[in-house]
């Protein structure tokens, strides 16, 4: 089951996100503050992460730095959710944080759930190839052994 972690302070939007994702069969992990997404992120291996870009503890980039700045979390999807319509932000957080989808508040359900969709499955072709490049330099009886030259 793919794990998505949304970190909204609007409790009424928080909880229309969880329920529509949940419909669709994916795990939903909420959480209302930056600091306890970011300690969902430490604890749980997530496939996707939806955070709002105005938090009242932190903002929003800064949690999607922290999953992109660790190597184990660093593919994890993340898309940013805001009422901010500046370029400035769509620049940061797609530059500066690395995330992979700027969304702008409000959201139709029907293109936050399209969304959700094409990002992971973007990220199983991501993981196939890798996984084939992976297995191009396997060497039997060693592991992960690059080709010899």
């Amino acid at each position: 089951m793919r794990k998505i972690l949304i970190v909204e302070d609007e409790t009424a939007f928080l909880s229309l996100l969880k329920h529509a994702l949940e419909v669709q069969g994916y795990m939903v992990i909420a959480a209302d503050k930056g600091e306890t997404g970011i300690n969902w992120v430490k604890e749980v291996p997530l496939d996707l992460a939806i955070i709002d870009l105005g938090l009242p503890d932190m903002n929003g980039l800064e949690i999607c730095k922290a999953i992109k700045d660790n190597p184990r979390t660093r593919h994890t999807k993340v898309i940013i959710l805001t009422g901010n319509t500046s370029n400035e932000a769509r620049i940061e957080s797609n530059i500066g944080a690395r995330a992979e989808l700027f969304l702008n508040k409000p959201i139709q359900i029907a293109d936050l759930r399209s969304a959700v969709a094409k990002l992971l499955d973007n990220s199983d072709k991501e993981k196939l190839l890798l996984r084939a490049s992976f297995s191009r330099f396997a060497v039997p009886g060693k592991k992960n052994a690059p080709p010899a030259n």
